[in-house]
């Protein structure tokens, strides 16, 4: 593993662990004081929806990097060395444009409805959208990362 690409992905999990752990945190809170104290924490519900968005975020960034993601390999397993390779160019370029087209939709969308305040918590839309463009740059970037090592190990089988 690359160390600029481990650190990257050491620090998403990081970041996963932290959310995962404040939306536990949060939860517990929430629910003594809801049934011992019959009191709450005004926005306290928006902000464990939140961290619970940035980790699901941050592990299917996590999941690409892995090639963990959704794919159906009966066939692909069953192929020879060039024709999986070809394939899966196939498959990484195509979550790259899926990727990429939801990061600047998810632009365009912020752009437009990002200013609205959160019942709650009173914080702009924005603070939760973001986690859409910066989970879709990141599977972009993990995308690229494996297309072009799919296509160096293609072209290392030709030159040998």
């Amino acid at each position: 593993m690359k160390v600029g690409r481990g650190r990257v992905a050491r620090a998403l999990e990081l970041l996963m662990q932290f959310s995962l752990g404040a939306i536990l945190a949060m939860i517990f809170l929430l629910v003594v004081l809801r049934y011992v104290f019959h009191t709450t924490i005004i926005g306290g519900n928006e902000a464990t929806q939140i961290a619970f968005v940035f980790a699901s975020v941050f592990a299917a960034a996590l999941a690409l990097r892995d090639d963990e993601h959704i794919a159906v390999r009966f066939f692909t397993d069953r192929m020879a060395g060039d024709k999986r390779n070809a394939v899966a160019i196939v498959r990484w370029l195509l979550l790259m444009c899926i990727n990429l087209l939801l990061l600047v939709y998810s632009v365009i969308w912020i752009r437009q409805t990002g200013n609205f305040l959160m019942p709650a918590l009173g914080l702009p839309q924005w603070v939760a959208q973001v986690s859409v463009p910066v989970g879709c740059g990141l599977g972009f970037a993990y995308c690229t990362t494996e297309c072009l090592s799919a296509i160096a190990a293609m072209a290392g089988r030709r030159d040998s």
